[in-house]
């Protein structure tokens, strides 16, 4: 049997990115990011640049995502900023600690990594690192980093939540770690 994980997000919360098409109803991806971005236009009165700009990103994030990775969206405030987390589930490598799955010493860190237990009725104790880094974007010095690790037997479970806006990291990480505390590992 293959390993595979399940998130059990909060649909009124979150916004699930496929990972392929055709997906449900959807043919393709601007079938899907045009029908969230008429329904966010509708249900938030966005005007026809706010609209774009969240069509983009919708293709932005679908975009180029590897095999072994889950996207999600939170789009409780869309005319203010688009956020997403990554979930990576690689097959489980013994080379890899985790302390490496949480970047615990990424290099382009800025300040020390706090690292610290996190805790999943699923799947059980894990780390959470915090960290600023400098990615290396040209527009933006520093980025706010949560990055939350497992290790399994078949499957190590990494989760990303990134944003250059610092104050809006703090204040969306507890629905960051709601996020992260749904996932599970199961046989596929």
């Amino acid at each position: 049997m293959t390993a595979t994980i399940r998130v059990d997000f909060d649909r009124d919360l979150w916004l699930y990115v496929p990972e392929e098409w055709p997906w449900n109803q959807f043919a393709h991806l601007d079938d899907w990011a045009g029908t969230i971005t008429g329904l966010l236009t509708d249900a938030h009165t966005l005007d026809a640049a706010t609209a774009r700009w969240i069509d983009e990103s919708l293709h932005s994030i679908a975009n180029d995502c590897p095999e072994t990775e889950s996207r999600f969206v939170y789009l409780a405030n869309p005319a203010e900023y688009v956020f997403f987390v990554s979930v990576l589930y690689p097959a489980s490598s013994a080379e890899l600690t985790l302390d490496d799955l949480a970047a615990v010493h990424d290099p382009a860190a800025t300040s020390p990594v706090t690292a610290t237990t996190f805790s999943s009725e699923l799947l059980g104790d894990g780390v959470r690192t915090i960290r600023y880094a400098d990615v290396g974007e040209p527009d933006h010095d520093i980025a706010a980093i949560a990055q939350y690790a497992w290790k399994g037997d078949d499957l190590d479970v990494v989760v990303i939540a990134a944003n250059f806006n610092i104050a809006l990291m703090t204040e969306l990480l507890p629905i960051v770690d709601d996020l992260a505390r749904s996932i599970s590992i199961l046989d596929a």
